[in-house]
């Protein structure tokens, strides 16, 4: 009776090495069709060095159509009349 469980435990055990192996080739086939190869083409960005030329020195006069910068500070004005409350 030992002789026999043995057996029968061997056999089912062969059995379920090679289902397991029909099965895993059977998922790479299907992966190998699902699946496509695409190349793409990417470039890859470059730093350029720009080089910038000496400032000027900033003693230079202002010309006349350039807009001056205030020195003082601004007061507030006066409320208008009908802004003024009683």
């Amino acid at each position: 009776m030992d002789a026999v469980d043995t057996e029968t435990k061997w056999a089912a055990s062969e059995l379920m090495l090679r289902t397991s192996s029909s099965v895993v080739a059977l998922a790479k086939k299907i992966a190998k069709l699902g699946t496509k190869t695409v190349t793409r083409t990417v470039s890859i960005p470059q730093t350029k060095v720009i080089k910038q030329q000496p400032q000027q020195a900033s003693n230079q006069t202002i010309p006349n159509d350039a807009e001056q910068t205030a020195t003082k500070s601004i007061a507030p004005e006066k409320p208008l009349p009908n802004q003024q409350t009683s």
